[in-house]
């Protein structure tokens, strides 16, 4: 990064600024997804970070030097709040009352983009694992980029201070929140509806994405992914790298190992390989290569570096075979995958990845839906996308932000009942385990899914279980 502080190791003076934000920053809500890597990140490059929580502030936040003070939220030079937290939070009504500038989480974000080239990355689906990729992809060439990833990449950290001028951020497209970030490459890895309760309908999320586009620096490029529908019209200004074009699959095998392929640019063809599940991450990882090259990477470099990536926790993680108590001896284990599928499209990824794998062995998803509205929203296509598994653990439904949350059990039981698979309620996913356990036999590949707080579930499946 630019700072002394960050290539140096030396923190700043009091009342110094690096990347546009004051020294002192208070964050509410730290232990987020976004909030923590950002809190990390700041104080990996020299500020001075308090935060608070609802629940204590996890270990790693205290190993990076993040402490929670009490009265810190009036002290504080800014305050960043998570886009759950409330208006009226002790800790923010304190910071107002004092004084103390309030930022959402994605406002602070966008500040601390502004003196660096930044890589946002957008889309509906795949912005966590594009986000893990650029931060991998860019270190193995070489550009020591900074990174604020949204989930926790396999074999390193959700975020890091580089020494160079590159800001590689995940791009949340609800509230319109990327719309806050400052960019100079904008990548969009596709637009399908969803936060139907934000956009109203599949017009408003298109619009977003055409904001979002259209927030590029001049001299600066819009990265559009394989799933970008083609009647998308980008927004004028902007360089447009389409990666069908850009970066065309001439070759793809699936093995046990993974993907191996070839790419096929003007420049001439490469092979590359690619260690994790799921067709879809070839297209991501194009996507991710093809931004960083817009980003001045070199392209061999990149390709060759791919086959480094291990993927992201809860993005079709194989956690291995398993064999649970009470299994006759007959047979394999148990094959456990954790994914954070939530959206009618991830299950039907996640069931063409899984059968492509495993072919021949039954394939048992557990599902926990995600907000009572989008379950509504999404009602037919959730029935139809559960359809490609042999069986269906049906979670009660993980209430978040929704305005009807006792029509949640309605919704689940319809759910159930439109859909043709074979759908077995089993109640609250944290209590779900034995029923999980009880419902798997020698053979299955079991792959535990949502964005809830099923979180956790497939691990706990996976510690109670011998394994091979």
């Amino acid at each position: 990064m630019s700072d002394a502080g960050a290539s140096t190791g030396r923190a700043p003076a009091p009342d110094a600024a690096p990347g546009g934000l004051p020294h002192h920053v208070h964050c509410v809500g730290v232990n987020g997804g976004g909030l923590l890597p950002l809190a990390c990140l700041l104080a990996a490059r020299g500020h001075r970070v308090t935060g608070s929580d609802a629940t204590p502030l996890k270990p790693e936040l205290a190993r990076r030097g993040v402490t929670s003070e009490p009265g810190a939220a009036a002290r504080a030079g800014l305050l960043v709040r998570s886009a759950a937290v409330p208006l009226d939070d002790p800790d923010v009504r304190a910071a107002r009352d004092a004084g103390v500038p309030v930022l959402k989480y994605s406002e602070a974000l966008g500040r601390l983009m502004r003196d660096r080239r930044g890589l946002a990355v957008g889309g509906t689906h795949g912005k966590t694992t594009v986000t893990a990729m650029l931060a991998h992809l860019l270190s193995a060439a070489g550009r020591d980029p900074s990174w604020i990833v949204g989930g926790r990449p396999v074999g390193f950290a959700p975020f890091a201070a580089g020494a160079s001028d590159l800001v590689c951020v995940e791009a949340c497209e609800y509230d319109r929140s990327f719309l806050n970030l400052d960019y100079e490459v904008a990548i969009v890895t596709g637009i399908a509806p969803d936060h139907l309760d934000c956009f109203g309908d599949a017009a408003g999320v298109e619009d977003a994405f055409r904001r979002f586009a259209a927030g590029v620096r001049p001299g600066g490029t819009l990265v559009l992914g394989p799933d970008v529908p083609a009647g998308w019209a980008p927004p004028p200004g902007p360089a447009v790298l389409r990666v069908d074009d850009e970066l065309p699959l001439v070759a793809l095998d699936d093995t046990p190992d993974g993907f191996r392929g070839v790419l096929g640019p003007a420049t001439g063809e490469r092979p590359f390989a690619l260690p994790v599940l799921g067709r879809h991450n070839v297209d991501h990882l194009r996507t991710a290569i093809a931004a960083s090259v817009a980003a001045g990477a070199s392209l061999d470099a990149l390709v060759a570096a791919a086959a480094g990536f291990r993927g992201v926790e809860r993005r079709l993680e194989d956690l291995g075979e398993r064999a649970f108590a009470g299994r006759d001896g007959a047979g394999r284990g148990v094959r456990l995958v954790d994914d954070f599928a939530h959206h009618p499209d991830a299950l039907r990824a996640a069931a063409a990845a899984l059968r492509a794998r495993h072919p021949g062995r039954r394939l048992v998803a557990v599902f926990q839906p995600h907000q009572v509205s989008r379950t509504e929203d999404f009602l037919e296509a959730f029935a139809a996308a559960l359809e490609g598994f042999d069986l269906v653990a049906l979670c009660d439904i993980f209430v978040a932000r929704d305005t009807h949350p006792e029509r949640a059990p309605v919704v689940r039981d319809t759910l159930a009942a439109r859909s043709r698979a074979d759908v077995r309620t089993v109640g609250p996913a944290p209590l779900a385990d034995d029923a999980v356990a009880g419902l798997s036999r020698p053979g299955d590949v079991c792959v535990v899914m949502g964005a809830g707080d099923i979180d956790g579930l497939a691990r706990r499946l996976a510690g109670r279980a011998a394994g091979p």
